[in-house]
């Protein structure tokens, strides 16, 4: 039970972070879901659990991609993610922030 609740926590983490990255506020977020600023108060506080369907809509709205992964490759993503060992501390992996989006 305590894994849960930290996963979910940190997936309400990685929401906020990219919410406020994106420089929007909950009210911002919550018209573009069609949801009350309260309710997206409320996922952000842990009060609520998000629906699977708002999770996917809130997270693409957001400019993330859930994905599952499978357990066994977890620490190899996590590695490549994180930069773990890396002296510098950035992750091994970055998009190129220098290539165009294609249409």
């Amino acid at each position: 039970m305590w894994y849960h609740i930290k996963m979910m926590e940190d997936i309400i983490k990685k929401l906020y972070a990219a919410r406020k990255t994106k420089g929007l506020t909950q009210g911002a977020l919550g018209a573009r879901m069609g949801l009350p600023q309260s309710h997206i108060s409320q996922i952000e506080a842990g009060k609520i659990d998000i629906r699977l369907s708002s999770f996917l809509e809130m997270a693409r709205l957001l400019d993330l991609e859930p994905m599952l992964v499978p357990r066994s490759l977890t620490p190899a993503v996590r590695s490549i993610l994180s930069g773990d060992g890396d002296e510098i501390s950035r992750p091994t992996w970055q998009p190129d922030s220098d290539t165009e989006e294609l249409s």
